[in-house]
């Protein structure tokens, strides 16, 4: 082998992976991503879901109970292997939103700028 065979497979390997890269574009913007969904999560979020599961609870091997919350309401839904029956329809509590606070050592030096704090691992 010379070197032009070498150019041309390392030219024919960038070639291939280029045009299986250009298909994984066009498929992730297409939607085309059913057998593969793992893929979906770099893309960008198109809506909000109005479905989702929020707890399950296993009572024995063929029934479950299951918290679904669709829009602003959860059922509570026994599911069995003969039938599915709602036990519960009720509001949806909101979520709660998580805020930074600040640590306490900063509020306790401006109100008394005389206290010492002693943190963990450090001597007076």
């Amino acid at each position: 082998m010379d070197q032009l065979d070498i150019i041309r497979y390392f030219a024919a390997l960038i070639l291939v992976l280029g045009l299986l890269g250009g298909f994984a574009v066009v498929a992730r913007r297409a939607g085309w991503m059913g057998p593969m969904p793992m893929l979906d999560r770099w893309s960008a979020p198109t809506r909000k879901r109005r479905l989702s599961i929020t707890e399950t609870l296993m009572l024995d091997p063929r029934r479950k109970v299951v918290i679904v919350r669709v829009d602003d309401a959860e059922h509570v839904l026994l599911l069995g292997a003969e039938r599915e029956q709602v036990l519960d329809r009720a509001p949806a509590k909101e979520e709660p939103v998580f805020e930074p606070v600040a640590p306490d050592s900063l509020e306790t030096e401006a109100e008394n700028p005389g206290a010492s704090v002693t943190r963990l691992g450090q001597s007076q």
